[in-house]
C-alpha cells in the first residue's frame, strides 16, 4: 500500500512542477513579455496545460488513488493528501482534454483583447471573446456536475467545498450590516487625503516598499518584485514574485498594494519544505489566501500603531511628508468614499462590489443575463448598491482581468477574505502576548510565527470551513468583521457606529 502512496505522490509533484511553471510563464505575460508573442505564449500554456491534465486524468492516477482511499490507518497529513489528489482528479476527470486545451489557448488572447477594450473603454472588443471563454466555463460547470446551480462547481474551485446558497446568506447578512454604517460615515466629516499625496519618486518608493517587505519577513532569496499594470502574486515556495504598480503623486496604491501582496506572498512561502509539491505545500482556498492579504493590508499595515513605527521613516524618505503629522496620515489612508473601483476601494464599502460580481456572474451562468447587456446591468448594480453613476465601460465591467483569465467564481473569495482576516485577527491576539504592542515597534515575528503554525504551514490539511473553526473556535461570520469596522471608524470619524 505504501508504495502505492508514494508513487502517487511522486507523480502528483510532477503535475504539480508543470503548473507552477504555468504561473511563471503567465508572471512573464504580464510583466516582460513582448505583446507580439501573446499567441504563441497561448499555444505553449495550452501544452503545459494540457500534459497536465492527461497525467491527472490517467487510468494508473486513478488506480493509485483508489488504492490509496482503501489505505488503513492512515494519518491525518496522508488522509488529507489522499483527499485533495482525489478531488482534483474527480474534477479534471470530467473535463476532456480538448476544452482544456481550448480554455488555456483562449486565456492570453482574451486578455490582449481585454488590455484593448479597458484602453479603449470599448466593451464590444473584449465581448466575443468574454463569450467564448463564458461558454466554455458552463460547459465546465456541467461536465463536473453540481448539486443547485452551475456557478457552484465553478465557485468550487477557488472555493473548496463552499456552495453558492452559503455565499448569498453570508452576503446578505453583510449587506444589511454594512449599510447604516456605510451611511453613517457618509453624514461625517471626511478626513482629509492631502497627507498621502505630493511627491513620491518611484525609485524612493520602490526602496521605502522592499523595506516593508522585509520587515513583514518576506524572503527576497525565494522571491522578487516587478511592475504590471494589476498587482498580483504568482508562484509558491521557493520562488515566489510580486508584482506591484506605483503612482508618483500618491503613496497609497503602491504602498498598500505592497504590504496586500506580501501577505499573500509570505503565505506562499511558509509551508514546511518537507511538504513540498504535495497538497500540504499548497493554499486551502482563494478566500483563506486573501484573508492573510488582508489581514496584513488592512487589520495591521492601515492601523495606528503600524505607523507609529513606519511613519518617521516614511517622513525621512519623503521630504513631502516632513512636516505632516501621523494623525492627519492615517485618517488619509483610511477615508471611507465609495469609488467605482474595486481595487481602490476602502474596506468598509469593497465587500458590495464583489457582490455585484457575484449576482451578475451566477446570472450568467444560470444563462439569466446575456453578454451584452453586462455594462447596463453592471452600472445598475453600482447605483444600487454603491450610489454611483458610472462614466464608462473602463471604470465599469472592464475593470478586472478575472473573465478574460477565465476565473468565473473567482470573486466571492475576495469578500469571504475579509471576514475571514478579522476572525483570525481577533484569534491571535487573544493567543498573542503584547502583539499590538510589537507592531507599533515594527515588529512582526510574533504574528507571522502565529500565522505560520496555525495557517501557512497546514497546506490543505483542513478544508476552510474547518480550518476557521479549528482556529477561532466557532464558525466563519461575519460578527469580527463588522466589530472591527465599527471599533476602528468609530474612532477616525469621531461618531458612534
Amino acid at each position: 500500500m505504501m508504495k502505492a502512496y508514494d508513487d502517487l505522490l511522486t507523480r502528483y509533484a510532477d503535475i504539480r512542477k508543470l503548473g507552477l511553471a504555468g504561473s511563471i510563464l503567465m508572471w512573464d505575460q504580464n510583466t516582460y513579455m513582448p505583446p507580439g508573442a501573446v499567441e504563441m505564449r497561448g499555444e505553449q500554456q495550452a501544452l503545459i496545460a494540457g500534459i497536465a491534465h492527461e497525467r491527472l486524468t490517467s487510468n494508473r492516477m486513478g488506480e493509485l488513488i483508489r488504492e490509496c482511499s482503501s489505505m488503513k490507518d492512515m494519518s491525518p497529513e496522508q488522509a488529507s493528501i489522499v483527499r485533495e489528489i482525489e478531488r482534483q482528479y474527480r474534477r479534471a476527470s470530467a473535463i476532456p482534454e480538448r476544452i482544456v486545451k481550448e480554455l488555456s489557448g483562449l486565456e492570453p488572447v482574451a486578455t490582449q483583447r481585454w488590455v484593448q477594450a479597458r484602453k479603449m473603454s470599448d466593451f464590444s472588443i473584449f465581448r466575443d471573446s468574454l463569450e467564448k471563454m463564458l461558454s466554455l466555463k458552463r460547459e465546465v460547470a456541467e461536465l463536473i456536475g453540481y448539486d443547485d446551480i452551475p456557478y457552484d462547481a465553478l465557485l468550487d474551485e477557488y472555493e473548496p467545498y463552499m456552495k453558492s446558497r452559503m455565499v448569498r446568506e453570508i452576503f446578505g447578512n453583510l449587506r444589511e450590516r454594512l449599510i447604516p454604517i456605510v451611511r453613517s460615515i457618509s453624514d461625517a466629516v471626511e478626513p482629509g487625503d492631502e497627507s498621502a499625496r505630493g511627491d513620491f519618486p518611484i525609485p524612493k518608493q520602490e526602496s521605502f516598499f522592499r523595506m516593508i517587505l522585509e520587515r513583514m519577513g518576506y524572503d527576497f532569496n525565494r522571491g522578487r518584485i516587478d511592475v504590471t499594470a494589476h498587482p498580483f502574486t504568482s508562484g509558491s515556495m521557493d520562488d515566489v514574485r510580486v508584482t506591484l504598480r506605483y503612482d508618483e503623486n500618491d503613496i497609497r496604491p503602491g504602498l498598500f498594494g505592497t504590504i496586500h501582496e506580501g501577505g499573500h506572498a509570505l503565505y506562499e512561502q511558509g509551508f514546511l519544505k518537507e511538504h513540498y509539491y504535495t497538497p500540504l505545500a499548497e493554499p486551502i482556498s482563494l478566500g483563506i489566501h486573501e484573508s492573510q492579504s488582508r489581514l496584513w493590508e488592512n487589520l495591521i499595515g492601515r492601523s495606528v500603531g503600524f505607523w507609529k513605527a513606519f511613519f518617521p521613516l516614511l517622513q525621512e524618505a519623503f521630504p513631502v511628508m516632513k512636516n505632516r503629522n501621523l494623525e492627519d496620515f492615517h485618517g488619509a489612508i483610511n477615508i471611507v468614499r465609495p469609488s467605482p473601483i474595486r481595487v481602490e476601494a476602502d474596506e468598509v464599502t469593497y465587500s458590495m462590489h464583489i457582490m455585484v460580481r457575484f449576482e451578475i456572474e451566477t446570472e450568467l451562468m444560470d444563462g439569466k443575463l446575456d453578454v451584452d447587456d453586462i455594462p447596463q446591468v453592471w452600472n445598475e448594480k453600482y447605483e444600487k448598491y454603491l450610489g454611483l453613476e458610472l462614466r464608462n465601460d473602463s471604470e465599469g465591467c472592464l475593470q478586472d482581468i478575472h473573465w478574460a483569465m477565465g476565473a468565473v467564481g473567482y470573486f466571492p473569495t475576495y469578500a469571504l477574505g475579509n471576514l475571514y482576516s478579522a476572525q483570525f485577527y481577533d484569534r491571535a491576539l487573544e493567543s498573542i502576548d503584547g502583539m499590538e504592542e510589537s507592531i507599533s515597534r515594527g515588529e512582526f515575528s510574533s504574528i507571522l510565527g502565529w500565522l505560520r503554525e496555525n495557517i501557512h504551514q497546514k497546506g490543505k490539511l483542513h478544508t476552510a470551513e474547518e480550518l476557521v473553526e479549528k482556529v477561532t473556535g466557532h464558525p466563519l461570520t461575519e460578527d469580527h468583521f463588522i466589530s472591527y469596522l465599527k471599533r476602528k471608524y468609530s474612532s477616525i470619524y469621531g461618531i458612534t457606529l
